[in-house]
């Protein structure tokens, strides 16, 4: 299993598609790939326990994950220049409730 982990400085909450608020707090992701690369074990620290998902499909330069708790959904959007982390979305399909994790434009440098 490879392991990748990314700092993000800062993330926004919506809820039902609204904004309801942005933060600048570093949380730190590892994503734990299988050898295929098509199944995760996604965290985020402090405040999501590891969660088991896999590929459901690509487009561009964004992965589309669906996790083995059915109302877990993730997006990771990648910069084309570099392949590097641009935004992690964790959806929580049962709250209606999005997370947006997003990088700093230094870290794609």
């Amino acid at each position: 299993m490879s392991l990748i982990t990314h700092i993000f400085h800062s993330h926004k909450r919506f809820e039902r598609g609204q904004l309801v608020s942005f933060d600048k707090v570093p949380r730190r992701a590892n994503f734990e790939y299988d050898y295929s690369g098509n199944n995760v074990v996604i965290s985020i620290i402090p405040t999501l326990s590891p969660k088991r998902a896999h590929l459901v499909k690509q487009v561009g330069f964004t992965l589309y994950y669906q996790g083995e708790e059915p109302y877990f959904r993730f997006e990771l959007e990648c910069w084309p220049d570099n392949g590097t982390i641009k935004r992690f979305s964790v959806f929580r399909d049962d709250m209606g409730v999005e997370i947006q994790y997003i990088s700093d434009h230094q870290d794609r440098l």
